[in-house]
C-alpha cells in the first residue's frame, strides 16, 4: 500500500478541482525549483496511478500526459477532508481540453503571483448563488474577482447576455476576461462598451508581464494588481 504523503493529497485535489492536470501542470505547483532534469513528479504521479488513485489519458489524443482522479482517489481525498464535496467528475473532453489546460495555467499563474485564494469552476458549481459560473474565482480582501478564458467567438448576443448577468452579480467585484488573441479583445472591448465590472486582456500579455498587464475596458485601464491591491474597478 502506498504511504500517502501532504503533497500527494494537495495534488490530487488540485487535479479533481481541476478535472485534470497535466504532468507539467503539477510539477510547476508541487515540486518547483527541483532540476528540470527530474523525473521526480511524473514518477510520484505513476505510483499513484499505479496505486489506483489517478488514471491517465492516451497521450495520442491529447498530446499530453494528463491525470484525472479515480473513484479510488476520491476516497482517500475524503478520508483526508480534501475532497470539497465533489465527485469523481467525467474526465477530458476532446473538445474542450485546451480551454481546461489553459485555465488551469491561469490558476497556476494567479498562485505565483500570491493570490492562491481560488475556486474552480467545479467548486462554485456546487453552490447555487452566483447568476453565472466563471472559469475560476479568485478571492482577495474579502471580495470575489471572477476569471474566465476566451479563445473562441461566441454570437454578440451571446456575449450581452453574459455580461449583462455579470454586471447584475452583486456578488462579484469584477470579471477578468484573458482572451487568446488581440483581435478578440478589440471585439470583447467593443461589445462590453457599456458595463463597469468587466475587464479584458490578452494571455500573451497576462504571461509576459505578470500583476503589471493592462486591464482594459472602454471606460479604464489599470494593471492586474491596481485591480486586486485597490479593491476593484470603477467608473
Amino acid at each position: 500500500m502506498i504511504k500517502m504523503m501532504p503533497r500527494d493529497i494537495e495534488a490530487m485535489g488540485w487535479i479533481l478541482e481541476q478535472k485534470c492536470m497535466s504532468v507539467e501542470q503539477v510539477e510547476r505547483v508541487f515540486w518547483k525549483g527541483i532540476s528540470e532534469k527530474s523525473i521526480e513528479a511524473y514518477r510520484r504521479l505513476k505510483e499513484l496511478q499505479k496505486a489506483g488513485f489517478l488514471r491517465r489519458t492516451q497521450t495520442s489524443v491529447y498530446r499530453k500526459v494528463l491525470y484525472c482522479v479515480t473513484g479510488g482517489g476520491l476516497r482517500q481525498l475524503k478520508v483526508f477532508g480534501r475532497d470539497r464535496g465533489l465527485s469523481e467528475g467525467s474526465g477530458v473532453h476532446y473538445f474542450s481540453f485546451t480551454h481546461d489546460m489553459a485555465v488551469t495555467d491561469l490558476r497556476i499563474l494567479f498562485r505565483e503571483w500570491g493570490y492562491a485564494d481560488w475556486a474552480s469552476e467545479r467548486i462554485l458549481s456546487l453552490y447555487k448563488d452566483l447568476r453565472r459560473i466563471p472559469d475560476g474565482m479568485v478571492y482577495r480582501s474579502g471580495k470575489r474577482y471572477a476569471v474566465e478564458y476566451e479563445s473562441t467567438q461566441k454570437s454578440k448576443k451571446r456575449y450581452e447576455d453574459i455580461f449583462i448577468e455579470y454586471e447584475l452579480e452583486r456578488k462579484i467585484e469584477n470579471v477578468i476576461y484573458v482572451v487568446d488573441t488581440p483581435i478578440l479583445l478589440s471585439r470583447l472591448v467593443d461589445i462590453a462598451s457599456s458595463y463597469v465590472k468587466i475587464l479584458f486582456v490578452q494571455f500573451k500579455d497576462l504571461e509576459e508581464q505578470q500583476v503589471n498587464c493592462r486591464l482594459t475596458s472602454a471606460k479604464a485601464q489599470m494593471s492586474l494588481s491596481e485591480l486586486l491591491e485597490g479593491g476593484g474597478a470603477s467608473l
